[in-house]
């Protein structure tokens, strides 16, 4: 097999066992919820920070900063992983996700300069309260 067809390095198949099309209503419904205007909550220094702080401490990270932006987006800086790997990075950073998870959420991670980001949508689409969510980047500087 080809180098560029393997998905990790001592895969020999090359392709999958199944799809996970059985999931895409859920998928389905947190993007449409995603898309209705006013969906993210207000104040998420008073709803998620809280949080975010309780999960940062169990992951040996610390919060540096933090801001809303206009799309509602809330971005969380931390540090603290100068010698974490990629995967302990990874396992960090859902520690902290799981201190402030809804009912439904997606995780998007992507390396940066010195980092890594992982962008999330979570929110709850029924419930005891109306549907909600929340928009959270949080920005972890891999540089000791």
């Amino acid at each position: 097999m080809s180098e560029g067809f393997r998905r990790w390095d001592t895969d020999v198949r090359g392709h999958g066992i199944a799809s996970a099309s059985s999931h895409l209503s859920a998928i389905n419904e947190l993007a449409e919820l995603a898309g209705l205007p006013d969906w993210v909550t207000e104040d998420p220094e008073d709803h998620l920070l809280p949080g975010l702080r309780r999960g940062a401490e169990a992951a040996g990270l610390t919060i540096t900063s933090f801001a809303s932006d206009p799309e509602g987006r809330f971005t969380v800086h931390l540090k603290g992983a100068g010698g974490m790997g990629r995967r302990e990075l990874r396992q960090a950073a859902w520690t902290i996700l799981g201190c402030i998870a809804e009912l439904s959420s997606h995780v998007r991670e992507s390396r940066e300069d010195g980092g890594v980001t992982f962008d999330v949508v979570t929110g709850s689409p029924q419930g005891r309260f109306a549907p909600h969510g929340h928009s959270v980047r949080l920005v972890i500087d891999s540089a000791t």
